[in-house]
């Protein structure tokens, strides 16, 4: 079995459960996912947060994204 890793960042200014769903939702439609095969894992690596002003501005999570 080949399993291939994409690592990227999702971010939403709502909170980091959309910020991983928009990782996902995007990565999903990179080429390689459509042609290699389907998504089987999502591992959080790390939350963030952009701040301006003092306040926060968005949420992000950096991610791996498995297929198969």
């Amino acid at each position: 079995m080949v399993v291939k890793i994409i690592e990227t960042i999702g971010s939403s200014p709502e909170s980091w459960e959309a910020a991983l769903k928009n990782a996902v939702d995007e990565a999903s439609e990179l080429p390689i996912f459509k042609s290699k095969g389907n998504i089987t894992q999502v591992n959080v690596k790390s939350f963030d947060v952009g701040v301006e002003n003092n306040k926060i501005s968005v949420f992000k999570c950096r991610v791996e994204i498995l297929l198969e």
